[in-house]
């Protein structure tokens, strides 16, 4: 994009136009998609990318990102991290967001115009957000459009170091309210679905225990003769969901969840289908924590499972 300078003649050379970052923020965890719209087929294009957008003074824009596709197969991934404390069982997450997976880099030019925000990538790939600013300490940017087929997205920012994070002993006992937009195989019809509602994680449950430093979990009946959760439980089976949520240090969170009708046996520990949701941390700029912007990439098989996004924050 050209710039511009009215009335100060030419710029000294090597001097950079200052750009204004988005809601004055530096970072931002960024979750971002392309969602079959609700009722709609979904095409087998559609894809997931979690990522930590840097804005620089200069104009630069850098991403760090993982990605998922769904016309492509993402075998669950082991962590580090456990349940020992509670079932001591191994922690899954989503192929590709393991401790050691490629982490994919981008970079660019941005511009923005008021409440606008414009991306311009290096090989032509352009996005469009709107930025607002709901609170000193934290920005919002949420997608309007993009040049990819990306369709919805949404990024929390601040000016802290991206190396501070939140210990899991540390992050408040609390409801993280937030929305989803997924694309989904349904197993009992064979067809493809897409949708997208409200949800979130209620680590005020008291069920919520922390297994140890690197783990809380939580074993949840399902009470609400209304809910569609566990379909795949059998009639009589008692219909519950076992949570994880995980850390190996830094701003990364493992969320992991399945119906526990599903357990084989007396095992304790579930090797199956389990919803793999990687997230990011979202921390405001006196590092206080406020939820997280993830992925689910459940499709071990491609165009099987679910791809989705989504946000659960109290911003």
């Amino acid at each position: 994009m050209l710039l511009t300078v009215a009335l100060t003649g030419a710029l000294p050379p090597g001097t950079a136009l200052a750009v204004d970052r988005p809601g004055g923020k530096q970072s931002f965890a960024v979750t971002v998609g392309q969602v079959a719209p609700k009722g709609t087929t979904p095409t087998g294009k559609e894809f997931s990318r979690l990522a930590m957008y840097y804005f620089d003074p200069d104009g630069v824009v850098r991403q760090a990102f993982w990605f998922w596709s769904w016309n492509q197969g993402y075998p669950a991934a082991t962590i580090g991290a456990s349940s020992a404390g509670c079932d001591n069982c191994k922690i899954h997450t989503a192929g590709g967001f393991q401790t050691g997976a490629e982490v994919k880099e981008l970079r660019g030019r941005y511009t923005t115009t008021g409440d606008k925000l414009a991306v311009n990538w290096d090989g032509g790939a352009t996005e469009s957000w709107t930025v607002a600013r709901p609170e000193p300490g934290i920005s919002v940017i949420s997608l309007t459009g993009s040049s990819y087929g990306a369709n919805v997205g949404q990024g929390y920012g601040s000016n802290i170091r991206n190396t501070v994070a939140v210990q899991l002993k540390d992050i408040p006992k609390k409801y993280y309210p937030g929305r989803y937009s997924y694309n989904a195989y349904d197993a009992k019809t064979g067809k493809l679905v897409s949708g997208t509602g409200t949800s979130g994680i209620n680590l005020s449950l008291p069920e919520w225990k922390q297994c140890n430093g690197n783990c809380l979990s939580a074993g949840v009946e399902i009470t609400d003769p209304e809910s569609t959760a566990c379909t795949a439980c059998k009639p009589g089976e008692k219909r519950a969901i076992r949570y994880y949520l995980a850390s190996e240090g830094g701003r990364k969170n493992f969320y992991e969840h399945f119906c526990t009708c599903l357990l084989q046996g007396s095992a304790a520990c579930y090797n199956g289908g389990s919803h793999l949701k990687p997230q990011l941390q979202v921390i405001d700029d006196s590092g206080r924590f406020r939820g997280w912007v993830g992925v689910e990439a459940q499709h071990r098989i491609a165009n099987r499972g679910t791809i989705a996004v989504h946000w659960y924050t109290d911003v």
